[in-house]
C-alpha cells in the first residue's frame, strides 16, 4: 500500500514495512500507530494515501480472547497496529499488532506475574533520576536491567541539576556503575544543558521518559516540547519525593521532528523474565562469578570466590553487590511463582520475529529478494 509521507514522521520504517510485505493490507484495512492509552481505550493516529488522521480505538472481542493469557501482546502506546475503520473514521478496531522494534514492560503492579507494556518501538529510552535527596542508585540499577531488555538504547538523564552541589562527582560515580552509557545532567532552569540531548532528538526517532514520580519527567518534557503541554507538581518538601502527575501514556511530536513519550511516575516497577537485561546489567559481577573456584559458589564464605576477593579488594563496592542480590532473589521468585516454560516461549517467539525481519532486511539491502 502506498502512504502519505507524512507516515515516516511518526516513526514508520522499513522495519515495519518488510512486515507489510509479508502481510499485505486488505481493501478495508489501515495501519496506525498508537498515541496515547487510558487503560484499554486507545487514541491512534493512522495513515492512507492521503495523509494521517486521529480517531479513538479499541480492540475486537477476537483480539481479547486470542491474547487472554499473553498479555505481553496486548498493544500499548508506541505499538504499530492494523485496524479497521468505522464508516466516520472517527472510531476504529485494533485487530493485529505489528512485532515491536523494542520494548520496555514491567510487572503489572498488584498483579502476580501479569506483564505490562510501558513503552513500544523506541529508539531511545531516557531514563530519569533526580539529584535532590531521592536519588538511589539501586533503583536506578533495577531501571537499567529494564531497560537492556527492551532492545532500546539507554540513555540516563540525571534531572534538576541546580540541586546538586557536586554534579561532576554524581556523574562520575553514576558512569562508574553503568559503562558504556551515555549519562547527562539537566536542569531546565539552565536551558544550555538540555541542548546535550539534541544528538537523540532525530526527525522520526522516538524515545521514552522513564522515572519515579517528582523526577521531573514532565518539566523536561515540557523544555523538549517548547511549550508547556504536559502537567507538572511540585514535590513534597518533606522528602523530595512526587505526586502523580501523569496519569496516561501519551505519544508527542518534538518541533525537531523526534517523537516523545511521557509515562505516569512509576512506584512500582517489578522484574519478570528480565533475566537478559539483568546480566547485560551487571555484566561485571557475571563475570566474576564465572573464576570463581567452584562452579556452585554461594558467594559466602567458600575458598577461590572471586566475588568475595572483588568485595575485599575494592574492586566491587558493596552497595552494587546487595543491588545485584535483591534483583536476582526478584527474578528467581518470579521463576518459581510463573511457569517459566510459557514466559520462555513467549519471549523467544518475539526475538525470533524479530531476527527473521532483521535477516530479511539484511538480504533485502544486498539485493537478494
Amino acid at each position: 500500500m502506498n502512504f502519505n509521507h507524512s507516515i515516516l514522521e511518526w516513526g514508520w520504517n522499513v522495519f515495519f514495512q518488510t512486515q507489510l510485505e509479508m502481510r499485505p493490507l486488505a481493501n478495508d484495512e489501515v495501519v496506525a500507530r498508537i498515541i496515547n492509552q487510558e487503560r484499554e481505550m486507545y487514541r491512534v493516529v493512522y495513515f492512507t494515501a492521503d495523509g494521517a488522521e486521529k480517531a479513538q480505538a479499541q480492540l475486537t472481542g477476537k483480539f481479547r480472547y486470542e491474547h487472554e493469557h499473553i498479555n505481553l501482546e496486548y498493544p500499548g502506546v508506541g505499538d504499530w497496529v492494523i485496524c479497521k475503520l468505522h464508516s466516520d473514521g472517527d472510531q476504529a478496531l485494533i485487530h493485529e499488532v505489528l512485532e515491536r522494534k523494542s520494548c520496555f514492560y514491567r510487572k503489572e503492579p498488584g498483579s502476580g506475574a501479569r506483564a505490562q507494556v510501558v513503552a513500544a518501538n523506541v529508539d531511545t529510552i531516557f531514563v530519569t533520576m533526580s539529584t535532590n535527596q531521592d536519588f538511589n542508585l539501586k533503583r536506578l540499577d533495577r531501571y537499567m536491567s529494564l531497560a537492556w531488555e527492551s532492545n532500546a538504547s539507554p540513555v540516563i538523564v540525571l534531572t534538576k541539576a541546580d540541586l546538586c552541589d557536586d554534579i561532576d562527582s554524581l556523574i562520575l560515580d553514576v558512569e562508574s556503575q553503568h559503562m558504556g552509557v551515555p549519562v547527562h545532567a539537566v536542569s531546565a532552569f539552565q536551558p544550555e544543558t538540555v541542548l546535550t540531548l539534541n544528538p537523540y532528538l532525530a526527525p522520526g526517532k522516538s524515545l521514552v521518559l522513564l522515572g519515579s514520580s517528582g523526577v521531573g519527567k514532565s518539566t523536561l518534557g515540557n523544555v523538549l516540547l517548547e511549550k508547556d503541554q504536559l502537567r507538572t507538581q511540585d514535590i513534597r518538601e518533606s522528602d523530595d519525593k512526587g505526586k502523580h502527575t501523569t496519569t496516561s501514556r501519551s505519544l508527542y511530536q518534538l518541533p525537531s521532528g523526534a517523537l516523545l513519550m511521557d509515562t505516569p511516575g512509576m512506584r512500582e516497577l517489578g522484574l519478570l523474565d528480565h533475566r537478559d537485561g539483568f546480566e547485560s546489567q551487571f555484566e561485571d559481577i557475571v563475570d566474576l562469578a564465572t573464576q570463581c573456584r567452584f562452579s556452585d559458589c554461594q558467594h559466602r564464605t567458600e575458598p577461590g570466590c572471586a566475588i568475595l576477593r572483588a568485595l575485599q579488594n575494592g574492586e566491587l563496592s558493596t552497595d552494587r553487590w546487595e543491588s545485584f542480590q535483591n534483583l536476582d532473589r526478584e527474578l528467581r521468585y518470579f521463576q518459581r511463582k510463573s511457569d517459566p516454560e510459557v514466559a520462555r516461549e513467549e519471549r523467544q517467539k518475539w526475538k525470533k520475529i524479530s531476527l527473521d525481519l532483521r535477516v530479511r532486511l539484511k538480504h533485502k539491502s544486498r539485493g537478494e529478494i
